[in-house]
């Protein structure tokens, strides 16, 4: 199965909050062992903070490109 595919998987089974529907998460999670649900859980983890830098990235780059000093 290619990514996009996957993707589209999750995107028609969420709910309007955001949660996957909740048969949807048995039969789905319910597939995996915990150790399998342990290591998804870290990469999804390491993807949120990843994008969440790039965002700060992205916000201290305007700022000094309008010349402020950015220190944390």
């Amino acid at each position: 199965m290619k990514p996009k595919a996957l993707v589209e998987i999750f995107r028609e089974n969420q709910n309007n909050n955001g949660t996957l529907k909740s048969l949807f998460a048995t039969q789905f999670l319910g597939k995996l062992s915990e150790t399998e649900l342990s290591g998804l859980k870290k990469s999804i983890e390491k993807e949120i903070t990843s994008r969440q830098q790039s965002f700060v990235d992205e916000k201290i780059a305007y700022l000094q490109s309008l010349g402020y000093k950015v220190e944390k």
